[in-house]
């Protein structure tokens, strides 16, 4: 029986958070202890993945006038109010947790593996400029209402889809931090999660420049998130074996030579490139940007490799990882660009390096 024109849809979920909080409080690297999920942080996170999720085979202003009408619009693109109306209730704020901290006699912060793994919460960690370790929050568990037009039911359902299995709160959503599981959902295996992609995801180029879900690539494994994180971690930092132990020797990848030769400086033992000849690349730009190249000999040139186009500060990685479960993880990698406009730029050096660079 068809729904009453003007009907309201309500959708009411308990969520708790399966990997620690990665900031998303008012004050920069810190989770509020009262606020910890915000109304407005959550539907910024529903308008991204209802874009990834709904806006194949769209044009842009067709993607644009669509979201206005379930998500609302600022004053500068035509003033609209959200027909969405989000209500978080907090059911447990969680506790806060050091994932570095400082041993006697070391001047740098020790990681907690079991708190979050240091490779990607290094941002949390101290430095020369902050000296403070910053916290995680876990054990966060909230209740969500959702209400909306009944006509908005299909958009809304596939955005919350798309948000509860890639998405997440917080800051570092994308390495899996933030992730959080509908309460009374069983586990999500690949033949599930197939038959809720061909329900949800509407197939078609989406408009240039907008991640997307069709057209991505994703996997299931067996495997927990922190065993995801260090397969990644051994993945960008592939080196030969050193010559002495606990001091790894040359990168596998060809970032190191070529922002040596870019740049017309190397220590005199890494002036021979690893490759020969030389391979002029950049190909982990494609990861998301910047990338700080940090050498720890003197004659190497420290520098980071940003977006060419100086209104752009980054590109986000098309790479999610993030816990399904206690040992299940999905890997998603997003149809969107791999490359800013107008290429890419090594600092130090005045040249726009073209998208053939990565």
């Amino acid at each position: 029986m068809p729904k009453p024109k003007g009907a309201i849809a309500v959708i009411n979920r308990t969520y708790r958070l399966i990997s620690p909080l990665f900031g998303g409080g008012a004050e920069p690297k810190y989770a509020d202890a009262v606020s910890v999920v915000r109304t407005t942080s959550l539907k910024g996170q529903l308008r991204f993945w209802w874009r990834a999720a709904r806006a194949g085979g769209m044009s842009l202003e067709q993607m644009r006038n669509r979201e206005a009408e379930i998500f609302g619009a600022a004053a500068g693109e035509g003033g609209r109010a959200s027909p969405l109306l989000i209500e978080i209730a907090l059911l447990e704020s969680g506790q806060e947790k050091q994932p570095f901290f400082f041993e006697s006699g070391r001047n740098f912060p020790t990681n907690r593996p079991e708190v979050a793994p240091g490779y990607v919460a290094f941002p949390l960690q101290a430095t020369n400029q902050d000296r403070n370790n910053y916290p995680v929050r876990v054990g966060v568990r909230f209740r969500l209402q959702l209400r909306f037009p009944e006509e908005f039911r299909e958009e809304i359902e596939a955005a919350l889809w798309a948000w509860e299995r890639f998405g997440g709160l917080g800051g570092r959503t994308r390495r899996g931090f933030g992730a959080v599981w509908p309460e009374g959902v069983g586990a999500l295996d690949s033949k599930t999660l197939e038959a809720q992609w061909k329900q949800y995801v509407k197939a078609g180029n989406p408009p240039e420049g907008v991640p997307s879900l069709s057209g991505a690539r994703w996997k299931v494994v067996s495997l927990s998130w922190r065993e995801v994180v260090e397969r990644y971690r051994r993945f960008r930092q592939s080196r030969n074996a050193g010559q002495q132990p606990n001091r790894p020797g040359r990168s596998h990848w060809p970032e190191p030579d070529a922002v040596r030769a870019v740049l017309g400086r190397a220590e005199p033992k890494h002036r021979i490139p690893i490759h020969s000849p030389l391979i002029r690349k950049l190909p982990r730009a494609q990861f998301g940007l910047p990338i700080v190249m940090h050498f720890k000999d003197k004659g190497d040139p420290s520098t980071r490799i940003i977006p060419a186009n100086p209104n752009l500060e980054r590109l986000a990685s098309p790479l999610i990882f993030r816990p399904l479960g206690e040992k299940t993880s999905v890997v998603l990698v997003l149809n969107a660009p791999r490359t800013p406009p107008g290429g890419v730029h090594i600092e130090g050096d005045k040249t726009a390096l073209d998208n053939h660079w990565c």
